[in-house]
């Protein structure tokens, strides 16, 4: 199960990651608080800019960053720096500033000033000033940005507006400056402000295009418009039908997922109805003692089932005991299940040698770390084994079709996975993800019983619920195998009430396994046998299992800008 639940968990993980978690990757900590960022336009068409950033600093910190990309035909010159009227040093590198002030868990202020060269547009019928000033390049959250842009003169005649964060913004005044309010910007969003005057207000300021540009900004501004009334239409629509049809489709696999698990319920009932009265039983053998311990022990093989099948073949008879407390392969049968062929080939021809292994061996193979690769190599090969014999009994109903039908109507939710948080809807987001999540798992996971799968796994719960109070005149009333196995499946589970009845019902085997050792190969096999070798095969391979794993799973874990014109940038620290 917990295999099958794998993929859809790490689905979850991405989706979370993508739509929820922010990217912050420098090391220093802090926030930007406040910034003002005001553009005074001359007439001669040069842009004087004064920006006011508060920091936040929590920890150590050497300065501050500030990244101005002109756009495409202006420039950045007299760039200063300032704190109280100090000027502070500037490194530059680029259209990156590092601005040196060194300390320690401060709120600081500090003042930029600069000049954009060529940052007023100038044609036949208006000058405007288009600017970036930032982008997605930026990395850190203004958590309150204010824009405000002063004409050279006062003027009413004022067209203003911007784009995606700055959108709806604007406040035009009286003497036509225009404060944009952007409130909190997160990082890696653009914000793009226009603003324009009439061109007599820019006599000294060269031509960029001697055209007329007015009724094109008009057109752009309104047509900004009306896509937002198309978006908040389209978002209202998406609000109502989509979380409509989210909950339509929840409510379908809520009815899939009751009517499936009645089923299950009722055949599981008519099963127990029909063990009624029953008293203690070792049920019988329908599958190998491994494969029943991957059935009933929810598809997981512990270390200690590795240590039951190879004693389940001493039990067999296909592996001997000998003289020195170790074992030896009598026949190398043809007929041998996958997963028995497996671990004989990992124990007596890799491990042990000529037919032989003992416990020893196995440590001393172990010691080495260049095998601990192979060991875990050969478990995985052999759990596998198990659980392809599992699958050949009827123990599960043939659900494939269904099961597909239900993985494939997940695709039905990745138009909404695409579409909410495009139009900012974060709620129906969650539910989405939720629900898709939860049909990936329940395609994944849905695997119903067959009548004879209910009674296999239901004779073994009766016997875990009767074998942890077993008096041991019911011990001694079963034949010499049924109490092998009853042993054996204890050990290879590995329940604590199981193995502890184990080790109580075994005692009174003391005295035969007192000279267990002595019997050699050619003693008979019984339980003093197996209760012999059981805590021995058992720690050993849950030590081996263990070291080998720590060490193979240490192994394994060893542009252009978004503003105009190419313009744009952000804010940091370090």
């Amino acid at each position: 199960m917990k295999r099958k639940l794998l993929f859809p968990l790490i689905l979850l993980t991405i989706l979370v990651g993508v739509f929820f978690l922010p990217d912050r990757s420098y090391a220093v900590d802090y926030n930007i608080t406040n910034v003002i960022m005001e553009a005074q336009l001359q007439e001669n068409g040069k842009v004087s800019v004064t920006e006011t950033h508060t920091y936040e600093f929590d920890g150590k910190f050497s300065g501050i960053t500030r990244e101005i990309v002109p756009k495409k035909g202006s420039a950045i010159n007299e760039f200063q720096a300032m704190e109280d009227g100090k000027s502070l040093k500037i490194e530059q590198d680029d259209h990156l500033y590092k601005i040196h002030r060194k300390g320690s868990d401060e709120t600081i202020t500090v003042e930029l000033t600069y000049l954009i060269e060529g940052g007023v547009n100038i044609y036949q019928d208006i000058a405007e000033f288009y600017w970036p000033f930032f982008d997605d390049r930026n990395e850190v959250t203004y958590e309150q940005l204010e824009i405000i842009v002063h004409p050279p003169t006062p003027t009413s005649d004022v067209i203003a507006f911007g784009y995606d964060q700055a959108f709806q913004t604007e406040h035009i005044g009286q003497d036509g400056t225009v404060i944009f309010q952007l409130g909190e910007v997160p990082d890696g969003k653009n914000g793009d402000i226009r603003v324009a005057y009439d061109v007599t207000l820019f006599p000294s300021a060269a031509v960029t295009a001697n055209k007329p540009m007015k009724s094109e900004i008009l057109e752009t501004k309104q047509n900004l418009i009306d896509a937002a009334v198309a978006r908040a239409q389209a978002q209202e629509q998406l609000r109502q039908y989509g979380g409509l049809g989210i909950l339509l489709f929840a409510l379908i696999l809520f009815v899939l997922i009751l009517r499936t698990s009645l089923q299950a319920r009722r055949t599981r009932r008519n099963v127990e109805q029909s063990y009624e009265n029953h008293s203690f039983f070792v049920p019988k053998q329908v599958m190998s003692l491994s494969a029943t311990i991957s059935y009933t022990n929810g598809r997981i093989l512990p270390s200690e089932a590795m240590a039951a099948a190879l004693l389940d073949l001493v039990r067999k008879g296909i592996v001997k005991k000998t003289g020195n407390n170790g074992f030896r392969l009598a026949n190398r049968q043809t007929d041998l299940l996958e997963h028995e062929q497996i671990l004989i080939e990992l124990l007596f021809d890799k491990i042990g040698s000529n037919g032989e292994f003992n416990f020893e061996e196995l440590n001393t193979f172990t010691k080495n770390k260049n095998n601990h690769q192979t060991f875990q190599t050969y478990k995985m090969k052999w759990a596998q084994a198990v659980g392809a014999e599992v699958r050949q009994h009827d123990l599960y109903e043939d659900k494939k079709k269904y099961r597909t039908i239900i993985g494939l109507s997940s695709l039905l939710l990745i138009p909404m996975l695409i579409i909410f948080p495009v139009y900012g809807l974060p709620a129906q987001l969650f539910f989405t993800i939720l629900l898709f999540i939860t049909v990936l798992i329940y395609a994944f996971a849905y695997h119903p019983k067959t009548t004879a799968g209910h009674q296999l796994s239901y004779e073994w719960r009766i016997f875990k619920t009767y074998f942890k109070d077993l008096a041991e005149e019911d011990w001694k009333s079963l034949t010499e195998d049924e109490r092998m196995r009853a042993y054996l499946y204890g050990l290879g589970v590995n329940q604590k009430q199981l193995t502890e009845r184990n080790e109580v019902l075994v005692e009174s085997f003391k005295p035969s396994i007192g000279s267990t050792p002595a019997a050699g190969m050619y003693g008979p096999v019984d339980i003093s046998t197996i209760a012999f070798f059981g805590p021995i095969a058992s720690s050993t391979f849950h030590s081996v299992d263990q070291t080998t794993q720590s060490t193979t799973n240490s192994s394994s874990s060893t542009g252009g800008g978004g503003g105009v014109g190419g313009g744009g940038g952000g804010s940091g620290a370090f």
